[in-house]
């Protein structure tokens, strides 16, 4: 069954993208050197809630993939996980427990504690 695209308002992105996230996937990307390079962000099966996030980084879109793009930075998410993250807010910490990528998720029903995992 292929996955139900969510519908969005005109003008409104699938993904809201902060400030800090763009610095540092900025930072990132330069150190690699690669200008084709976007940041890859996706749902497997698995961890402690059901589903968790992944991100990596990938040098080519794919057929199924929504785009989209803050500053000079160029984000990908695959259809099936995009049904799962649609009007999440996508967020980078640098704090005294570590640095990371953080996800508020609306469509997450419950989290776990680490907060990269999530049952909808």
């Amino acid at each position: 069954m292929p996955p139900v695209m969510p519908t969005l308002a005109d003008g409104a992105s699938a993904l809201n993208i902060s400030d800090a996230v763009v610095a540092k996937v900025g930072e990132m990307l330069a150190e690699e050197n690669d200008p084709n390079l976007r940041l890859r962000i996706f749902v497997t099966g698995g961890g402690c809630s059901g589903f968790q996030y992944g991100f990596a980084f990938d040098d080519a879109a794919k057929d199924d993939d929504t785009e989209i793009t803050k500053g000079d930075v160029r984000v990908l998410v695959d259809a099936m996980s995009l049904q799962y993250l649609v009007g999440a807010d996508i967020d980078y910490e640098d704090s005294l427990e570590g640095s990371r990528f953080v996800i508020k998720n609306p469509n997450a029903s419950s989290t776990c504690g680490c907060g990269s995992s999530f049952s909808v």
